[in-house]
């Protein structure tokens, strides 16, 4: 059960700081506010979203939402199926889930761009590491 410490208080930090961004935007950037950082590198303006990652498909906001709670789901579930991967892959997946739930309250009440899509991003590059490093130490287990 202490394995599983860790990731919840992941999943909870990357919900609450979607939800925490998400209320800072609203309340701070009007509609035709931009604020420009690094010479426009970065870059804070409000924008809506009823659509998926980067705006593709806008208006099918119940479809994305549907598709959110399946990926959810089997996240969830291989999370607690891989009995035998490392912590760095309950923290990946602790990332994606967090992320995920951030879509979902996203899709039930409209908001702007998330943290919830770059912790998802940045689960998923983790994740895509630490298998690629598991199958290799695997594989060199099977050569010893």
């Amino acid at each position: 059960m202490k394995k599983h410490i860790i990731p919840a208080f992941v999943v909870a930090a990357a919900f609450i700081a979607d939800l925490v961004t998400k209320n800072l935007a609203l309340k701070h950037l009007g509609f035709y506010d931009r604020y420009d950082f690094f010479g426009g590198f970065v870059r804070f303006d409000l924008t809506y979203n009823q659509g998926g990652v980067f705006g593709i498909m806008q208006g099918y906001k119940n479809f994305f939402l549907i598709v959110s709670v399946i990926v959810l789901l089997i996240m969830v579930a291989y999370y607690f199926y891989e009995k035998l991967m490392p912590a760095l892959f309950r923290v990946a997946m602790a990332l994606i889930i967090g992320g995920a739930l951030g879509n979902i309250y996203d899709r039930l009440i409209p908001g702007t761009f998330n943290i919830a899509d770059a912790v998802i991003i940045a689960g998923a590059i983790l994740l895509v590491i630490v298998v690629y490093m598991e199958d290799k130490r695997r594989l060199a287990e099977k050569e010893n």
